[in-house]
This record gives C-alpha cells, sequence and structure tokens, in this order.
C-alpha cells in the first residue's frame, strides 16, 4: 500500500508531505490499535470502537478523519489483493469548517508597527547551545530581521501562502505597468496549483523596497530568494521566519483570533483574501479564487463564512 502511495508522490498525484501525514497516521495509532487484528477480522464495530478511542485522546474531527481515510486504505489495499471479501461501512463522522485567524486593519497596522520595533530592538547575548540553534542558525531569540515588516505586507498584499514565499526567487517576479501597477508572480506549483497570481499595487513598493535593500548585499540575482536568501535550506528559512513571526504576534497579543484560533503565517493569506472580499468593490468570487490559487468553495468555507452582512451595508445598499 506505501509502495503505491510512493508511486503516486513520483506522479505528482499527491504531495511528499500527503504522503509522510499517512505513514504517521498510521504509525501513530492505526497499527498500535489494530496491530493484533487479522485485518479479515475487522467490522465495523471496530471500526466504530476506535473512532470513539481517537475522540477519548481529544482529537477533533479533521484528525479522526484522517485517521479513519488512513485506515480504509489499508483495509482497500487489502480488498484489492483479495484478502477480505469486502471493505467494512466506515462511520460518518460531522466536521464543521473553522475559519481561519485574519487580522482586522487596526490589528494588521500594529503588526506592522511590532515588527519594526522589534527589528530596532537590541536583544540580550544569548548562550549558544542545541536548542537555540538550527543548522548553525539562531532560532528563538535571534533578532526579527528588518524584511519581516515587508515580508508581512507582501503577503498581505499578494494572496500567497507561507509555502510560495519559502520558494520564491526573483525570476518569479515581474514588475507590470500597463495603466494598472503589480506583480506577476510565476511561482512554483504548490497545492496543485500553478497559475501566475496577481498582487495588489502596494506589493510592488514594498518588493522594490526589499530588492534595493538585498542589491546592496549581493543577494538579489535572479535565482536568489526573496526572504532570507542568505539561507539556502529552505526548510530552516521558513523555521526561522515562522519564529520570528510568532515573537510578533506573541508582541501585540495577536496569537489567537476572536474564536480562539491560532494565527500563524497562513493568517496573512486569509487576511489578504477577507480583504478583497470587503474592500475589493464587488470581485466575484471566482476572480479571487484563481488569483488565490484556490476554489470558490474554499474561498466560502473558510474565508467568506467570517462576514457578515453590516460588513458590506455599502453593497447591499447600493444601488444600479
Amino acid at each position: 500500500m506505501l509502495a503505491n502511495e510512493t508511486a503516486r508522490v513520483k506522479r505528482d498525484e499527491i504531495t511528499n508531505g500527503t504522503y509522510v501525514m499517512l505513514v504517521s497516521r498510521i504509525r501513530k495509532w492505526v497499527l498500535p490499535y489494530f496491530g493484533a487484528v487479522q485485518v479479515a477480522d475487522i467490522k465495523h464495530t471496530d471500526i466504530e470502537r476506535f473512532l470513539y478511542f481517537l475522540s477519548d485522546k481529544q482529537y477533533k474531527s479533521m484528525t479522526i478523519t484522517q485517521y479513519l481515510n488512513a485506515l480504509h486504505k489499508v483495509l482497500e489495499c487489502a480488498f484489492k489483493h483479495g484478502w477480505i471479501e469486502k471493505i467494512p461501512t466506515f462511520p460518518k463522522l460531522k466536521s464543521s469548517s473553522t475559519p481561519r485567524g485574519g487580522f482586522s486593519v487596526t490589528e494588521y497596522r500594529a503588526l506592522l508597527r511590532a515588527s519594526k520595533r522589534l527589528a530596532n530592538q537590541v536583544c540580550d547575548p544569548i548562550k549558544v547551545t542545541h536548542r537555540t540553534k538550527h543548522n548553525n542558525l539562531f532560532a528563538p531569540d535571534a533578532n526579527i530581521p528588518r524584511e519581516m515588516t515587508w515580508l508581512i505586507g507582501f503577503m498581505v498584499n499578494s494572496f500567497v501562502r507561507p509555502v510560495d514565499m519559502k520558494l520564491m526567487q526573483h525570476k518569479h517576479i515581474e514588475v507590470i505597468r500597463n495603466g494598472h501597477i503589480y506583480l506577476r508572480l510565476t511561482i512554483p506549483e504548490t497545492k496543485r496549483h500553478s497559475a501566475p497570481v496577481i498582487t495588489l499595487q502596494s506589493a510592488v513598493r514594498i518588493y522594490e523596497h526589499l530588492r534595493s535593500y538585498y542589491d546592496q548585499q549581493g543577494l538579489a540575482t535572479a535565482d536568489d530568494y526573496l526572504f532570507l536568501p542568505q539561507i539556502k535550506d529552505r526548510a530552516a528559512a521558513m523555521q526561522l521566519i515562522d519564529k520570528y513571526f510568532v515573537k510578533i504576534l506573541l508582541a501585540t497579543g495577536l496569537r489567537f483570533g476572536a474564536l480562539g484560533q491560532r494565527r500563524t503565517l497562513y493568517s496573512l493569506r486569509h487576511t489578504a483574501i477577507t480583504y478583497r472580499l470587503l474592500y475589493g468593490r464587488g470581485i466575484d468570487l471566482l476572480t479571487l479564487a484563481r488569483n488565490a490559487r484556490t476554489s470558490v468553495e474554499m474561498i466560502e468555507r473558510f474565508y467568506a463564512s467570517q462576514l457578515t452582512p453590516e460588513m458590506n451595508v455599502g453593497m447591499l445598499h447600493s444601488r444600479r
């Protein structure tokens, strides 16, 4: 079964992250729970008891669904090999979509101010240990770099995902001035999407400041990365960026959203999409979804669900 999933990764049918998650779920609880049971003896009632077991672990519906999907793949493999006559029915699990925790305009401005303040703050020297370094890079207590302000602004004005920030190089960016001023981002495929992304005009100014800053350091060639280009290990770069952003969130008291969501870099993407829904002068969901490399369904489930009629009272009162 895992060999088949590995082949699907090579064919780009699923991402490596999806495969890693599947293996993790199987090893974490599927094997320990069912390891002593013959696959042919697994019945619907056993799967229900497994669901109750996971619920007692305080897992949320989404996580439980992932475990059940992993078990289903195992049983599906057994069925294809003729080891079982049929796949037992699985219990239906009701799940709810939790809106992602974005930022209000006031909170967004607070993030920008805090990132600038922390970049100018002199930190006390820290003791060098394995806990304060990652691949020879200071992590938890390092100064906030100046470019974090630009990163926050860039994400809110470009709709990109954090993984896009990890991979984005200067060769992926084109400044367009043709009556409208924007950046055309032709970034590598992520989340099964590969279409170019069009930014807002403010992203152009941010990008030009960023490029000028790194050009002075010889780090603004076509193949250089936009953020923390001196770090070639991009997984390490993103870990540092994540830590820097959490430090900014904690400094502003904005770590959690109004519904208790734990805010992350991804919240900046949520903010970008939500701002277009609020202030985009009637932009249609299909255009927004395509530019944000997502689907209309995802926009409605995770972004538009937090909007109230009063937020767009002007549109409701408008006339043709």
